[in-house]
């Protein structure tokens, strides 16, 4: 039975705790993409097995995702495509409130869930990129047994809802947090 893994990459080494006006959350941001991965957070062997043994490794371009996908399975060269990108957040804030940077980024998305896309990806455009990540996916399953995405939160989200929408059996809303993953198996067999 063909088999899709959606990951989410590493912790990147980054600061998350001191406070940021909004106005700097955009420059935050690039640097956030650009971070390596933080050497203290470790994938669990679980999570390496699946990706080490997977016939197809797909990643974004994001340095998170690729460095991750190394980390978990060396030997493998992965396609890397922009569909598996994350959902960009709005960052055209003005405010010079300092707040940590998680908190900036939650009401970014929130804001962002409500339509404010501050001429990024808005919220449609990134369903409907989901949904073309979820077809690459699918028609790669049709000549690979083990499929590993090494992705981000919010996109592995929408990949998810469309996985199950085409009748892929696995979490509903697979986990956010660093180095989770979430199993899918092709239900429109059994």
């Amino acid at each position: 039975m063909t088999t899709i893994v959606l990951s989410r990459h590493g912790k990147p080494d980054w600061d998350y705790r001191t406070p940021i006006p909004g106005r700097a959350f955009a420059e935050w941001r690039r640097g956030e993409d650009d971070a390596p991965l933080d050497p203290v957070s470790r994938p669990g062997s679980a999570l390496e097995q699946m990706v080490r043994t997977a016939s197809c490794v797909i990643t974004s371009p994001l340095r998170r995702s690729l460095e991750s996908a190394r980390l978990l399975a060396p030997a493998s060269v992965p396609f890397t495509d922009a569909l598996f990108r994350e959902a960009d957040l709005p960052c055209g804030f003005r405010s010079a409130i300092r707040l940590r940077p998680d908190v900036w980024a939650v009401l970014a998305r929130s804001a962002w869930f409500c339509g404010w896309s501050d001429g990024m990806e808005s919220f449609a455009a990134a369903r409907a990129r989901a949904s073309r990540a979820a077809q690459l996916v699918t028609a790669r399953a049709e000549s690979h047994d083990t499929i590993a995405v090494v992705g981000h939160g919010m996109m592995n989200i929408f990949i998810a809802r469309e996985l199950s929408a085409q009748g892929w059996r696995g979490p509903r809303i697979p986990s956010r947090q660093h180095w989770s993953f979430g199993v899918y198996r092709d239900g429109r067999m059994a």
